[in-house]
């Protein structure tokens, strides 16, 4: 049937050119529990706003026309929202469409349901519920219809953003590789690696094309610009279950459907999922680092904050007592009011929010109508709405506290704890509408949820412990149901440096310490003790050396201040025999190893701040090493005399260490240096007489 053609102010019409865009508001796993079992992922906050509220934004500033949201879980509360929001006005720049079903187990069906429905007229756009961006997506939309006017069989193209492993926006369950045409950018070849040793890539893809690009530094953003007969590909094949599914599927039998699907690669934009926890952690920080501008706290036309120095959000009707301090990347919602002698930093609170005295919060991700009791110390959790802390709570990193729990006075909330008081212990939090391993998630068995009790949340307190389901032995989806989230954690006494996105572009965000050691960060500290352990035993050439850790810190994306403090720290640990018990070998072994790497160490090891870093970390592992503690002062002369740490950085060190209050770590370490301290000095007083 040809398309319907009519005149509008003058120029002729086609309902085909109209942009369109489906968002799959659903999720299909347990990432987000016991959180999701009150309210849909798609509108958890995300920095003081609902998470859908960023996709819908994204795709109206992309110039998007028409919207379908399909959701399932909560329905009724995301059809409430929108009812609700300025997208539902006849002034809205988009047409919004509520698309509910109670029984779409997955994207596969979801996208069936709308070809059955007919919604689809022309090409569209192709997104998850949690997709924050900023990216130019008229440029994919005009890419992929030149495409289309050129090979009819074209029906998908990707949005890919350049992201090593490790990266902050990237989780392990989205790892992918992928294979592309480097004339063409088609999509030759996709895969998983999760709990994959190895993947092989088929050897007819090499005979077939004459270069090819292989990635495994890309990050799925799962957005897709869809050709108009995709939700009919679907339809005819019900083996498609999810995204991933259809990719692989169109690439297998191209030879025989003929479809294509095609790559787009951004790097300087921003664009990602907020999939799992570790995931809304780094894109909250990017909000406020401002990465995604225009999509910022200060830019939002409901409830606008006046932005200042040091990534301060602040709303309307906010209280703060004279004396509180709001330390830097701090959001503060609308009618909230914070305790004199309280001390906020890396955090974003939500509206009428009382936060009573002499309380410090660090890192946390805190929504609305909280309320927390004097002295109570937070670190790098989220706390939901309407949580009550009595006096003197602490919280430790990695938990989250759900809706409605009250915390008992001087209780401690051990580090990953879960708390509830939902007895609604498994609803579809259905997300991840690209991952097969979470096509069984309902198929999980219901648990017995206990009754409130003190052992969980103190005297007087309300809910109790929430552990995950335990599947089926069988059941792939324990792999997330299992998922432990280890926060950043920020420390207001770590000097801020600057840390390297992927791009090369640099975050003014605060250096960060982590609970346990990313992959990437684990490899490239692996490698780099291999190389120095090697240099010495096997007279490996510095210059060869300094060539193969340059090619890992490329490979794993490390930033260049962080090589010289992974060099440092390999050359502390010693040989790879035990040397437990035998301080003479450990001296022996440290000097002879940093006489051999003086050119190593010279190298990377430039300007007073990279000094000072390094002598901060010799200082680190004293205090926590006993074997480093009484050569301590040995390792810092041996560094002063290879030129390494200058009489300045050595002096100004001491001076900032001594005036600090002593434990018997430091006792112990100034004792041990006050011989060179003095030498230095009395060197420096000698040279100021000859001049």
């Amino acid at each position: 049937m040809s398309s319907k053609v009519v005149k509008k102010g003058g120029k002729k019409w086609n309902p085909e050119d109209v942009i369109q865009a489906v968002v799959i508001a659903d999720s299909f796993n347990f990432r987000f529990l016991p959180l999701t079992t009150e309210k849909p992922r798609a509108l958890l906050p995300l920095v003081n706003r609902p998470l859908i509220d960023y996709t819908v934004e994204f795709l109206a500033v992309s110039g998007i026309e028409e919207v379908f949201i399909y959701c399932c879980a909560h329905a009724d509360a995301i059809k409430k929202h929108f009812n609700q929001s300025r997208w539902s006005k006849q002034s809205s720049p988009i047409k919004l469409h509520i698309i509910m079903s109670e029984n779409c187990p997955s994207v596969g069906d979801a996208l069936r349901d709308i070809d059955s429905q007919a919604c689809i007229k022309s090409d569209f756009v192709l997104v998850s519920g949690d997709l924050v961006s900023n990216m130019e997506l008229q440029e994919v939309i005009k890419k992929h219809k030149k495409l289309r006017e050129t090979d009819k069989m074209t029906v998908m193209t990707n949005v890919y953003k350049k992201a090593a492993p490790g990266h902050r926006t990237r989780s392990k369950e989205d790892d992918i590789l992928i294979a592309t045409s480097s004339s063409s950018g088609r999509l030759l070849f996709c895969e998983k690696p999760i709990g994959k040793k190895k993947i092989s890539v088929p050897t007819d893809i090499f005979e077939e094309n004459e270069e090819i690009d292989i990635h495994y530094d890309v990050l799925d953003c799962h957005i897709s610009v869809c050709s108009p007969n995709v939700p009919q590909l679907f339809s005819d094949n019900f083996d498609y279950q999810t995204r991933y599914h259809f990719i692989r599927g169109i690439i297998v039998n191209e030879e025989v459907l003929g479809n294509y699907i095609y790559a787009h690669f951004i790097s300087d934009q921003y664009a990602a999922r907020v999939s799992n926890l570790q995931t809304y952690e780094a894109v909250s920080k990017d909000v406020m680092y401002r990465w995604v501008y225009p999509l910022v706290p200060d830019n939002s036309i409901l409830e606008p904050y006046s932005y200042g120095r040091h990534n301060l959000y602040l709303s309307s009707g906010i209280s703060l007592a004279f004396d509180c301090v709001l330390e830097e990347d701090v959001v503060l919602g609308p009618d909230t009011t914070v305790g004199a002698s309280t001390v906020i930093s890396h955090s974003s609170i939500g509206q009428r929010c009382n936060i009573g005295k002499g309380v410090t919060i660090s890192g946390c991700y805190i929504w609305d109508d909280v309320t927390i009791g004097d002295s109570c110390k937070l670190s790098n959790s989220i706390i939901a709405s309407n949580v009550e802390f009595k006096d003197g709570v602490i919280v430790e990193p990695g938990c989250i506290i759900s809706f409605n729990v009250v915390v008992g006075q001087d209780f401690r909330v051990v580090s990953g704890t879960r708390l509830t008081t939902s007895k609604n212990s498994l609803s579809f939090d259905t997300d991840d509408w690209g991952d097969e391993t979470d096509r069984d998630a309902e198929q999980a068995l219901p648990i017995t949820m206990p009754e409130c009790v003190d052992s969980d949340v103190g005297c007087g307190g309300k809910g109790f412990k929430w552990d995950p389901p335990q599947p089926d032995s069988d059941d792939e989806s324990g792999r997330f149901i299992h998922e432990k989230w280890h926060p950043h954690i920020t420390s207001g006494n770590i000097s801020q440096e600057s840390s390297s996105d992927s791009n090369g572009t640099r975050s003014p965000s605060p250096l960060p310490l982590t609970t346990e050691l990313d992959d990437a960060e684990d490899s490239f500290y692996a490698e780099t003790l291999d190389c120095v352990r090697s240099g010495v035993t096997d007279s490996v050439k510095p210059e060869n050396t300094i060539l193969m850790i340059n090619a890992s810190k490329h490979a794993y994306n490390i930033p260049i201040q962080e090589v010289p403090l992974n060099v440092m720290k390999a050359l502390l640990e010693g040989p790879s025999e035990s040397t437990e018990g035998k301080k003479p070998v450990l001296i022996e072994y440290i000097i002879k190893s940093l006489r051999y790497h003086k050119t190593l160490l010279l190298h990377y090891v430039k300007g007073n701040d990279l000094q000072a870093s390094v002598l901060n970390l010799v200082t680190s592992s004293a205090m926590k090493e006993y074997a480093i503690r009484p050569i301590f002062a040995k390792i810092v002369l041996e560094l002063y005399n290879l030129d390494v740490l200058d009489e300045s950085t050595i002096l100004s060190w001491h001076s900032q260490f001594k005036g600090t209050r002593a434990s018997k770590e430091q006792q112990e370490i100034l004792k041990s240096v006050a011989p060179v301290i003095e030498w230095l000095e009395n060197a420096e007083e000698e040279s100021e007489e000859e001049n």
